[in-house]
């Protein structure tokens, strides 16, 4: 795959999945703003002998047209875009503010909406 957006990627698992199923990680957005999780893909990026780039991106918030249309003029277009925001406000095991998708995490989701739209707009 040429060009892969990872929003909230965890500790790569989609990424992982991609690559036991024999698919090759050209070129990956990961979006991630735990130092950890981070940390995490990164080494199994490396000890993978991934040939291709691992973009690091700390800040979903922070992405912009001008990041996207970089991307797809370094690397051609995006192929997938792939997710799972933050659930902190609306797991089960969360007594304490289950505040939905106005709650501090979840709100990310509307993040996720507006880079698949910025991809979407810049693609089509």
């Amino acid at each position: 795959m040429g060009l892969i957006c990872s929003l909230f990627s965890g500790i790569g698992g989609a990424e992982v999945a991609l690559h036991r199923l024999g698919i090759p990680l050209k070129n990956v957005v990961s979006v991630e703003i735990s130092v950890s999780k981070r940390d995490v893909i990164r080494s199994w990026w490396e000890q993978a002998n991934q040939k291709g780039n691992l973009i690091e991106i700390t800040d979903i918030q922070t992405i912009n047209g001008s990041d996207i249309e970089t991307w797809i003029w370094s690397f051609g277009g995006f192929d997938l875009v792939i997710g799972g925001s933050p659930c902190n406000n609306l797991a089960g095991g969360n007594r304490v503010s289950r505040d939905r998708l106005e709650g501090q995490h979840c709100s990310l989701f509307y993040q996720y909406v507006r880079v698949l739209g910025l991809i979407r707009n810049m693609m089509s």
